[in-house]
């Protein structure tokens, strides 16, 4: 439903336009209308988007980080503390990963290039825009040295299309003010900026998702992170799966840098995991199996480590 709502309203705005009209009239065709479809697919598309993320909203909790995610927690929190630099990208629309970061650092130890830009037109809600060049002159390179990518989008995250930008409410006033709601039956101007549905590795290059999938396919060719923690990856995406094989060939030894974070406690449902990791991150030999931990996230521990490979060597890989 995406991709045709997408497609519908390029094509659409191109039948509107001079060029569009002129090829109807020259080629005798009949005008489809095509904007009251858009119309109609836009309002079951928005009530579609709303009923997923009502759903997701509300559901993290700090309590039941601290009792299901304990060791997880300490360890993700201890690692970025002794980092010199922390990159974290998720693929959930949830915003785990924010309570724990705004819970057990602050907000002035990470940014997710977000910053204050007054409120919402005719509330009175507190909106951050997302702007990464602003975003660096409004931080600090320490309030920086922790990033926050989600590179399909997130709960928090909306298109402001009156004012053509990117947005972040507050997860309580997205509660408080039922902004999903609004969304759908008050036609607010906001909708969600997430990826949902196949064809994940096409909408990537969409603003803002084009952003976070830069940065991190960056960090990966330059071989810059020298610990790659994967939790809870299903190898399913290729754009992403790219990416990882990226970061791969840009270090001297993947195989000291690199753990897979699962939970499967049946041997065969291990096997058949690793197997299908392997058809999709080929390598040669192939991933071993240190790099795999099927206890779940509370079992994630430290790795020894990696380095990038010289510039000589990468331009070689090229």
């Amino acid at each position: 439903m995406e991709s045709a709502f997408e497609s519908l309203k390029k094509y659409s705005t191109f039948i509107d336009s001079p060029v569009g009209q002129t090829m109807l009239n020259n080629y005798e065709l009949p005008n489809p209308q095509l904007s009251k479809h858009v119309e109609i697919i836009e309002r079951i598309y928005k009530k579609y988007i709303v009923r997923i993320l009502r759903i997701i909203h509300g559901n993290v909790h700090l309590d039941a980080i601290e009792k299901k995610l304990s060791n997880f927690t300490k360890f993700f929190i201890r690692t970025l503390k002794e980092s010199q630099k922390g990159f974290v990208f998720t693929l959930n629309y949830d915003l785990l990963v924010e309570t724990i970061l705004l819970e057990k650092l602050g907000t002035l130890h990470f940014t997710d290039f977000c910053f204050p830009s007054h409120v919402l037109k005719d509330t009175n809600i507190p909106k951050f825009d997302f702007n990464p060049r602003r975003s660096e002159e409004h931080y600090t390179e320490t309030q920086r040295r922790i990033e926050l990518h989600h590179l399909h989008g997130s709960l928090s995250l909306f298109y402001d299309y009156i004012r053509n930008r990117v947005i972040k409410l507050k997860s309580q006033d997205i509660g408080y003010e039922a902004i999903y709601e609004k969304i759908y039956t008050e036609n607010l101007p906001l909708l969600p900026a997430i990826i949902t549905g196949g064809g994940k590795s096409n909408k990537i290059v969409q603003h803002p998702f084009e952003y976070y999938y830069r940065a991190l396919k960056d960090i990966c060719d330059f071989g810059q992170a020298s610990k790659l923690f994967i939790v809870g990856y299903s190898f399913r995406d290729d754009h992403i799966n790219d990416l990882i094989k990226r970061w791969m060939n840009g270090v001297k030894d993947y195989t000291k840098g690199l753990l897979i974070i699962d939970y499967k406690q049946e041997a065969s449902t291990q096997e058949k995991f690793k197997k299908f990791v392997r058809t999709q991150i080929r390598k040669r030999p192939p991933l071993p199996d240190h790099c795999f931990e099927f206890g779940g996230v509370n079992n994630i521990h430290d790795i020894e480590g990696t380095e990038p490979k010289e510039i000589e060597q990468l331009l070689r890989n090229e």
